[in-house]
């Protein structure tokens, strides 16, 4: 739970509550103030705002928690983190991971971010099925598609944000390389954005799949085509 909380701080989810806090003074107080008078108003008011400054001094003055993460050792295999939800579905995404297998023996793991538009629901799980099990079809078919190309790979849906997605998911996953295809569901809004937060609080190589260009699977008989931009 505290995990939790400090992931929300350091998130914009944070304005949120704020928000709606400072109107719920506002018409408490605008309330005593018409029916107890000037002081009681500003008495009430006074006291309601304490728990709010010393939230936001917290949260200010609150330094990041180092992120523990292990990068995968160069052993001549490389391993792919690959977090996209609806950029699962695109052809792409299995070609550009693919093309790593050409070269060396590779591994990836793939997450589907989860994230309501009840931005808030997601820091207690509480997703609708029906955003879930769409994401697990497409983690499900990715990874035959990937395996079905000789790249070993396994994944899963997780309830959170991209970024942090990716953050949790080189806890489990120790990988050389984060392999993005952003969609059109909550938290891709700028991709650009949060390739920026992932290469400062990660330090590993970003690829983003171009979704709007052709990228055909290599067969043993074709060279492999030119790799997307890469922002690592």
């Amino acid at each position: 739970m505290r995990d939790r909380i400090n992931h929300w701080l350091d998130s914009d989810l944070v304005g949120i509550p704020a928000t709606i806090y400072t109107f719920g003074v506002l018409a408490v107080s605008l309330a005593v103030f018409r029916f107890g008078g000037p002081m009681a108003g500003i008495i009430v008011a006074v006291a309601l705002w304490i728990p709010m400054v010393v939230f936001a001094i917290h949260g200010v003055g609150r330094e990041r928690a180092p992120l523990d993460i292990e990068v995968a050792d160069e052993d001549g295999s490389h391993r792919v983190l690959v977090v996209a939800n609806q950029g699962l579905d695109d052809p792409a995404l299995c070609a550009e991971v693919c093309r790593r297998a050409d070269h060396a023996a590779t591994e990836a793991m793939i997450l589907a971010p989860v994230f309501t538009p009840a931005k808030l629901n997601a820091l207690a799980d509480d997703v609708d099925e029906d955003d879930v099990r769409p994401a697990e079809r497409r983690v499900d078919e990715t990874i035959r598609a990937l395996e079905g190309h000789g790249v070993k790979a396994v994944g899963h849906v997780t309830v959170t944000e991209p970024l942090q997605a990716t953050i949790d998911g080189l806890r489990e996953f120790p990988a050389n390389e984060v392999v993005l295809l952003p969609g059109g569901e909550t938290g891709w809004e700028d991709t650009d954005a949060l390739v920026g937060r992932i290469r400062a609080e990660v330090g590993l190589p970003v690829t983003v799949v171009d979704a709007d260009r052709p990228q055909p699977l290599p067969t043993p008989d074709q060279a492999p085509v030119s790799a997307p931009r890469s922002l690592g």
